[in-house]
C-alpha cells in the first residue's frame, strides 16, 4: 500500500541533511553494515533527497542503487558517488561498503545527472584501503578540526570527486553543465546559455556534439525534468507548486511538457514511482 501525505497525494521521498555524530565534522566513514544495524530495512528501501555527498564504495559482495530513478550495479570495482540534491535509494543492500559522507560544499561542480559510477581497478583498491580505514578510524577518534579537513581534502583529491565525469572533456561543453546545474530550473533559453558563456548558440552546439552530448536545447529540457521528479516526489509537493518553481507560468504547460519528454502525466509518474518504492518495502518487510 502507498502511503499518502495530508492531502492524500502519495509519499515518495524525503529530504535528508546532514547530521554527522560530532557536529561540525566535515565528513562521516561507516559501514553499510553498521548503516543495516541502525536503520531497518523497510527504510533504506525510502527514496532519499541527500543535501550532502555521499560515496558507497564497495568492499564485498555486489547489488543494485538507484540514483535519479535509474538503476546502478555496485561492488568492490564499481563505487557510486551522489551528489547534494539527487535522490537514491537502497535497493539490495546485502554486499558490504564504506558510506563515505561529506559535508555540503559552498560551490562544488556539476556533473552530469544521474548515477556516477566510480571505477576502482585491483591497484586502486589496495592504494585505498588505507585511506578509507584512516577515515573510518577517525569516526572514534577526535584528530581536531584542522586534521578532519585535510582528511576529507584527501578523500576528495584522491577519490577525484572534483573532476566532471568520462567524456566531459570539452571544457565548454563542461561549463554549460555547471551552469545547467545552477540555472535551469529558473531559465530554458539556450540563448540565455549562450550569453552567460560568451558563445553562440552555434558554437555551443559544436562543443555539445564534441562529447557526444545532445542538443543545448534537448539537455535544459532533460535537466528541467529531472528536477520536476525530484521536487515531485517530496511529501509536500504538488504539481502547481513544482510548475511555479521551475518557471512555468502555467501548470498546464508544465504537464505537456512533463508528459512531451517523459511520455506520462505528472500524476501517473509520480503514482508508478510510488507503487514501485511500496513494493520494494513490502518485499524488505
Amino acid at each position: 500500500m502507498v502511503k499518502g501525505g495530508h492531502d492524500g497525494r502519495p509519499e515518495v521521498a524525503k529530504n535528508v541533511d546532514y547530521q554527522p555524530a560530532r557536529p561540525g565534522a566535515p565528513f562521516e566513514a561507516f559501514s553499510l553494515a553498521s548503516l543495516r544495524r541502525r536503520v531497518p530495512r523497510i527504510n533504506l528501501a525510502q527514496l532519499e533527497r541527500l543535501r550532502f555527498e555521499l560515496v558507497i564504495a564497495g568492499s564485498s559482495g555486489s547489488g543494485c542503487h538507484e540514483v535519479d530513478f535509474e538503476r546502478v550495479e555496485i561492488d568492490r570495482h564499481h563505487w557510486i558517488h551522489i551528489r547534494p540534491g539527487q535522490v537514491h535509494r537502497w535497493i539490495d543492500p546485502d554486499y558490504d561498503a564504506t558510506l563515505l559522507v561529506l559535508a555540503p560544499r559552498a560551490r562544488s561542480p556539476h556533473w552530469r545527472p544521474g548515477p556516477r559510477v566510480i571505477g576502482r581497478t585491483d591497484e586502486q583498491l589496495h592504494d585505498a584501503e588505507p585511506l578509507l580505514r584512516l577515515l573510518r578510524h577517525e569516526r572514534r577518534a577526535d584528530p581536531g578540526g584542522a586534521t578532519l579537513q585535510l582528511l576529507r581534502d584527501l578523500a576528495v583529491r584522491w577519490l577525484e570527486l572534483d573532476l566532471p565525469d568520462d567524456g566531459d572533456g570539452d571544457p565548454l561543453y563542461v561549463e554549460f553543465r555547471r551552469l545547467l546545474g545552477r540555472e535551469a530550473v529558473r531559465v530554458r533559453s539556450v540563448d540565455h546559455y549562450a550569453r552567460r558563456l560568451n558563445c553562440s548558440t552555434r558554437t555551443l552546439a559544436r562543443a555539445c556534439e564534441r562529447s557526444g552530448a545532445p542538443a543545448p536545447k534537448r539537455l535544459i529540457d532533460e535537466a528541467v525534468l529531472l528536477e520536476a521528479k525530484r521536487l515531485l516526489a517530496l511529501p509536500d509537493a504538488s504539481i502547481t507548486a513544482t510548475a511555479t518553481t521551475l518557471g512555468f507560468t502555467e501548470p498546464t504547460n508544465f504537464t505537456k511538457f512533463f508528459k512531451r519528454l517523459d511520455g506520462t502525466a505528472p500524476s501517473d509518474w509520480l503514482i508508478a514511482r510510488a507503487a514501485e518504492v511500496a513494493e520494494s518495502v513490502a518485499d524488505l518487510g
